[in-house]
């Protein structure tokens, strides 16, 4: 049982000079995560002075009505109730509702450690940095793949200059492009270039984010792991049909391209990234997208949509270079192969081909 005295921040921790820190949550048909969890772990952090804004993105559960009696428990709690709009509508209200020093996301199904905010806040404080980001553990839920954590070198980046240099090293190549879960930001930096959320249904963190980065002056890598993420089978962003899928990944890859050409970043690595996390986007558009069972077109559609797609120039051009990028296997190259070919019914064939052989093999071995 916690007490309303471990819950509410008191007037000593304002005495004590200790910035507000806004956590926002957006939250949608998540009923049995707070059922289970009432928010303790972020109720329960050691640093006290912070306010959590919980947005409930037009849920259609209970979400609603738990979050109002987490409200009644917990002062620091605010709610704001809208239409459904998705991720990142939900925490551009949030945002415009904060009134903390600093700004802190998090997801409801993830597991934030106890001092998270009180590490991030003294080492923005003592540096007077924009943007801090920290490590986090990778958790698949189903045991499906062995969990892992990403770490890295504490260090303090002091200009933009200096950031374009590591920019690849320190960012790009080690889970710290994306998410907005691992990073701490400092809200008047936010707010004076009026950063906001975009409204795709996924990748939405990676491209708030890169919209901050040629701006950045001062920023800390912090050797804290502070943050479990789990990964799921269903009910994700992952699982779900979402209709503009490629839309998204290319916005992604022309973002990330122009940052690369803004900073004049001509390591190969980089290109290699970029292309192979497109062609990835590339994959999920047409072999997950455009077979999945939630999607409403027919096949002759979705034939229309694979030609739409494989007529991009980024797209042939990300096709000519992968396979010198990136190795692939026999079910990869058989794939690309009918990409180049841009024969959708030998696609969907293949495709069928080798879901029936994981039924047998899963089934029968």
């Amino acid at each position: 049982m916690v007490s309303n005295d471990m819950l509410i921040g008191t007037k000593a921790t304002m005495e004590d000079n200790q910035p507000l820190v806004s956590v926002l949550m957006s939250l949608y048909n998540v009923e049995r995560f707070l059922t289970k969890k009432r928010l303790l772990d972020v109720r329960e952090q050691s640093y006290r002075n912070i306010e959590i804004i919980l947005v409930d993105d037009g849920a259609t559960d209970n979400t609603a009505a738990i979050i109002e009696e987490l409200g009644t428990e917990d002062e620091r709690i605010r709610t704001i109730h809208k239409k459904n709009g998705g991720l990142g509508s939900a925490r551009n209200a949030g945002l415009d509702a904060a009134n903390g020093e600093y700004v802190y996301f998090c997801d409801v199904d993830d597991d934030i450690h106890h001092d998270l905010i009180k590490n991030c806040v003294t080492l923005m404080k003592k540096h007077q940095a924009d943007l801090l980001v920290f490590g986090f553990n990778e958790i698949y839920k189903s045991g499906k793949y062995p969990s892992s954590t990403h770490s890295y070198t504490y260090h303090v980046i002091e200009s933009n200059e200096e950031l374009k240099k590591e920019f690849v090293d320190t960012l790009l190549l080690s889970h710290g492009v994306g998410f907005a879960w691992n990073k701490f930001y400092r809200r008047g930096f936010i707010e004076n270039r009026h950063f906001r959320f975009g409204n795709q249904y996924i990748q939405q963190d990676e491209v708030f984010n890169m919209q901050l980065y040629p701006w950045v002056d001062r920023m800390v890598i912090s050797s804290d792991v502070l943050y479990d993420y789990y990964i799921y089978d269903t009910g994700n962003n992952r699982s779900r049909y979402i209709p503009d899928r490629f839309e998204i990944h290319h916005s992604i890859y022309c973002r990330l391209s122009e940052i690369t050409k803004q900073w004049g970043i001509t390591d190969e690595r980089c290109s290699k990234y970029i292309v192979k996390k497109f062609y990835n986007g590339i994959n999920d558009a047409i072999l997950f997208n455009g077979f999945h069972k939630d999607n409403p077109r027919s096949f002759k559609e979705r034939e229309k949509e694979f030609q739409h797609i494989l007529d991009d120039d980024d797209v042939k051009y990300c096709l000519t270079q992968i396979e010198s990028f990136s190795p692939m296997g026999l079910e990869s190259k058989v794939y690309l192969k009918a990409y180049k070919s841009r024969n959708y019914k030998l696609l969907a064939i293949e495709r069928a081909f080798f879901q029936f052989l994981r039924f047998i093999k899963h089934n029968y071995r």
